[in-house]
């Protein structure tokens, strides 16, 4: 019997599964669409995006070289917790909720695309995923850490993504990840509401607590 791609990740580099962060206020209409979407199918649908505005118009301005695709056609997840956009989202953090996805992405959705580091940034480099060998391009050392702040190249490493194109079913949801039990609650109130069964645990330890406990 083959080994879920997943194991095999998680085995030889460590990683996953993938994550993705969201308002709470928008874990509803996600549930009710049945997906993530990416930026672009968002564009005029009631949305609460916890991405800093400067960031998000420079990743309107990105294309991912390989694809020829905007950046903002694909649905952004994440190797490593604790990335900057929890640091600057801490005072929200019983609305911010993470939901994670299975590695198995890479093989169950056609052109998924790894970058080396912050998709924004001018040095990054993307990578279509084909197999395996393919993620040898993440310094697993950097996603890892929590202490990044002083380290422009670290911090950029740091935030290695996996872009989907367009959609993310949420028939691929592992898990979600909330700050405290009673976020989990109210998460568990509304999969309830749509009649899904899926995990939620309290995590606090994905989130920064204050500004001492940033990067």
């Amino acid at each position: 019997m083959s080994i879920p791609i997943y194991q095999q990740i998680r085995a030889r580099f460590q990683l996953g599964p993938a994550i993705h962060m969201t308002h709470l206020s928008n874990l509803p209409s996600i549930l009710r669409e049945g997906e993530l979407r990416s930026h672009t199918l968002m564009a005029g649908r009631d949305h609460r995006s916890v991405a800093n505005e400067d960031v998000q118009a420079g990743r309107a301005a990105k294309v991912v070289p390989l694809s020829g695709r905007a950046l903002h056609d694909y649905v952004p997840l994440y190797f490593g917790v604790k990335t900057p956009m929890v640091a600057v989202n801490q005072d929200q953090n019983e609305a911010i909720v993470f939901l994670r996805f299975s590695l198995d992405v890479f093989l169950s959705i056609a052109g998924v695309v790894i970058s080396d580091g912050n998709a924004r940034s001018n040095v990054t480099r993307f990578f279509l995923f084909a197999k395996i060998d393919d993620l040898s391009v993440l310094d697993v050392a950097a996603i890892h850490t929590y202490k990044y702040a002083r380290d422009p190249e670290l911090k950029r490493k740091k935030q290695a993504e996996i872009l989907v194109p367009d959609h993310l079913p949420m028939a691929q949801l592992f898990d979600i990840i909330c700050f405290s039990v009673e976020a989990r609650s109210r998460v568990l109130e509304i999969l309830d509401n749509f009649g899904i069964n899926k995990p939620v645990y309290v995590g606090a330890h994905y989130y920064f607590r204050n500004t001492l406990g940033s990067p």
